[in-house]
């Protein structure tokens, strides 16, 4: 925080705050330890003793799980690479030391690693063997079709409280295709984590990757939102005519430019003029970003016209025609959810393509069209 930014925080404190209600949405948005963070160094004395010990509470916990999850991460790329499979480890722990230096101060709930496709029933043995469970259990058919239709698999462990998703992709090929899997491992870093030599995205692979993640989900948590707020920060010297030829070529573009103006928008993220000059060229992206912002602060979980109203957004944050039809592909592709409706042998195996369409119409719902 500038002087400016400690002054206005202070003044806030002043007021008459909702302290029940501030600690709420800073949870829900996965922003307790920035929070904290700010409020001890800065004006810890101005906050109510009860909402000062809660805080901290929570934010204990977090740096606590998160020190366990930075473990188990560094124990599972260990057990890979023993078995000479390739792994980059992806947003959780790496994400939080890369962008904010710390990972006390980004909160994360599981771990995600990618793989190289043909990997992935080795990583899922080796997962069985330590203790995981793939969640929920699918058999050969299902876990087949998923990685035909899908990007990555959940596996837990100890009930639950441990959860690792293994990706081959950073997204599902028909919700978009920001990064080939050869163009993923060709563009890889080498980084350090915690003293450990670790695979990492080129930066420009990470943000452009978050952007299409966080556009998935309508961008509905603050937290991702400075995530890329701090990568930008963080990197000055990022290849910006690379990146926006990129994410044009692969139509994700609009994806990109509009988390990069939610985070200029909200968190005063400085972008060079080339993409000030997009931003200003593109009619769509301030309506699209009004629609974030009625979701994020208007207190409810889903936007207005629920699953209607998420379709239209994800076709709008879209310009290709082409890659507006491979989302209305993607829509009826089955979700892990789908599958464990019915267990099919391989020849009824459209029949989940058909069970689809009839349970986001039976249960309804904008997060049935997230998966």
């Amino acid at each position: 925080m500038d002087a400016g930014h400690v002054a206005r925080l202070r003044q806030l404190l002043d007021g008459a705050l909702d302290w029940e209600f501030i600690l709420n949405f800073a949870e829900s948005h996965s922003l307790i330890p920035l929070l904290y963070t700010h409020l001890h160094a800065r004006a810890p004395e101005k906050v109510p003793p009860a909402a000062y010990e809660k805080l901290r509470d929570q934010f204990l916990r977090i740096s606590a799980l998160n020190m366990y999850l930075s473990g188990e991460l560094r124990r599972l790329l260990k057990l890979f690479a023993a078995h000479d499979i390739d792994a980059i480890p992806y947003k959780g722990p790496t994400l939080a030391a890369k962008a904010y230096g710390n990972i006390a101060l980004r909160h994360f709930g599981d771990l995600d690693i990618i793989v190289r496709r043909r990997d992935v029933l080795r990583v899922m043995r080796l997962l069985v063997a330590e203790g995981y469970a793939l969640h929920p259990p699918l058999n050969g058919v299902q876990q087949e079709l998923m990685l035909r239709t899908q990007c990555n698999l959940p596996f837990t462990r100890d009930a639950h409280r441990l959860i690792v998703e293994i990706h081959w992709r950073v997204s599902a090929r028909l919700f978009s295709s920001p990064l080939d899997e050869e163009t993923l491992w060709d563009n890889l870093h080498t980084d350090t984590f915690e003293g450990t030599t670790i695979n990492a995205l080129a930066p420009e692979d990470l943000l452009l990757s978050l952007c299409v993640h966080g556009a998935k989900h309508l961008w509905e948590r603050l937290s991702w939102i400075t995530d890329i707020a701090q990568l930008v920060e963080v990197h000055p010297g990022l290849n910006w005519a690379s990146l926006l030829e990129r994410a044009r070529l692969t139509g994700t573009e609009r994806m990109l430019l509009l988390g990069l103006y939610v985070a200029r928008d909200l968190l005063g993220a400085r972008l060079p003029e080339q993409v000030e000059a997009q931003l200003q060229s593109d009619p769509a992206i301030v309506p699209l970003a009004t629609q974030i912002y009625a979701r994020l602060f208007a207190g409810g979980s889903d936007m207005a016209g629920g699953m209607s109203g998420y379709f239209i957004f994800q076709l709008k944050a879209r310009r290709r025609l082409r890659d507006k039809f491979n989302y209305c592909r993607y829509v009826i592709s089955p979700t892990e959810e789908d599958l464990t409706l019915l267990k099919l042998p391989a020849t009824l195996s459209f029949v989940y393509y058909l069970l689809r369409p009839l349970r986001m119409l039976w249960t309804g719902g904008p997060s049935h069209l997230q998966h």
